[in-house]
């Protein structure tokens, strides 16, 4: 997997077709996760797009390589934005294209996908009151086969215990990887603006499935309540929202 989704590994598959704009019989798992982004992609009408990269590297740049204290300006923004758009990847018969000079990131649903491969290995074998945790969470079975996994969910300055069997859990906030000190200017970006998601301090959703939960938590900080609320529906989620110093949960 390192040599698959790890975009500060050179010779892994991201990033050979981010040099390239394309990659010549892909393994199946970044396969796999393409066609996962672009399935949340169309649920969440382009609010997760792989393809935001290009405006996570503007950030970067301008906030921590050039020490900026003022964010991009709109233009610089408006330029880099005409990269962004999920569509502009591409799945064909063994290959995987990038169109429009397009780059991706898998980091919104890769760790996700990772954990669901982890807690099918440890079924499959037999393991199945088991708690992974690979920066998502997955609750299999029961603690000690006694009671529900108890899973500290810790927001900005808030956290709350979730009990859960047999569910993932993902969690998705600015404070996660913060540009400067105050927290407005982060790594989740709203990609119909090019700036960072400010919506909500954080959003977890709870799913059967880890992928599921950790790019939805991520789309869902640029998404209003009702959006929220017709994505559990339609999806089967649960979603813990913090907009101030309280969680409110929405399914």
């Amino acid at each position: 997997y390192e040599n698959t989704f790890n975009i500060q590994n050179e010779q892994s598959e991201i990033n050979v077709l981010n040099k390239y704009k394309y990659l010549n019989n892909p393994s199946s798992e970044i396969t796999d996760v393409v066609k996962k982004s672009k399935l949340i992609s169309t649920h969440t009408n382009g609010l997760f797009d792989i393809t935001v990269q290009p405006l996570w590297k503007l950030y970067y740049e301008h906030f921590i390589l050039n020490n900026n204290t003022a964010p991009p300006t709109s233009k610089e923004i408006e330029e880099v934005l005409k990269l962004v758009n999920w569509e502009n990847v591409v799945l064909e018969k063994n290959k995987i294209l990038l169109k429009n000079n397009s780059s991706i990131t898998l980091n919104g649903i890769a760790q996700g996908w990772i954990t669901d491969q982890i807690k099918m290995l440890l079924s499959k074998n037999g393991y199945n009151n088991t708690l992974v945790d690979f920066g998502e969470n997955y609750a299999s079975g029961l603690f000690e086969k006694k009671r529900p996994w108890n899973i500290l969910v810790k927001g900005q300055n808030a956290s709350q215990v979730v009990s859960l069997t047999n569910k993932a859990i993902a969690t998705s906030a600015g404070y996660g990887t913060s540009f400067e000190s105050s927290i407005k200017h982060h790594h989740i970006f709203n990609t119909k603006n090019g700036k960072s998601s400010n919506n909500y301090k954080s959003v977890s959703i709870i799913s059967d499935k880890a992928w599921m939960a950790d790019s939805v938590s991520t789309a869902s900080l640029s998404m209003t309540k009702n959006q929220i609320e017709n994505i559990c529906k339609s999806l089967n989620l649960k979603a813990l929202v913090q907009k101030n110093s309280t969680f409110e949960e929405i399914s």
